[in-house]
């Protein structure tokens, strides 16, 4: 077996790990509602689109942006 093909089962099983873990986090309880971040009501838009969310649109995107900084410049 060449290295092309190592790689390429290492991908094959990355991919069924990172496809067994969204649908884990996706086949879980719905939303309660109530944002983790604030406490605050989720928007019932939000909640149609995204039934599982955990945050508020508002603590969604701050918490997006902290982590696309961390992956950028690294933790604090």
């Amino acid at each position: 077996m060449d290295d092309i093909d190592c790689a390429a089962e290492r991908i094959d099983a990355f991919n069924k790990v990172a496809l067994q873990m969204v649908l884990a986090r996706t086949s879980g309880p719905a939303s309660s509602g109530v944002c983790k971040a604030c406490g605050s009501l989720i928007e019932p838009e939000r909640l149609r689109v995204t039934p599982h969310a955990r945050h508020c649109t508002e603590c969604a995107e701050e918490l997006e942006a902290e982590s696309l900084r961390k992956n950028r410049c690294g933790p604090r």
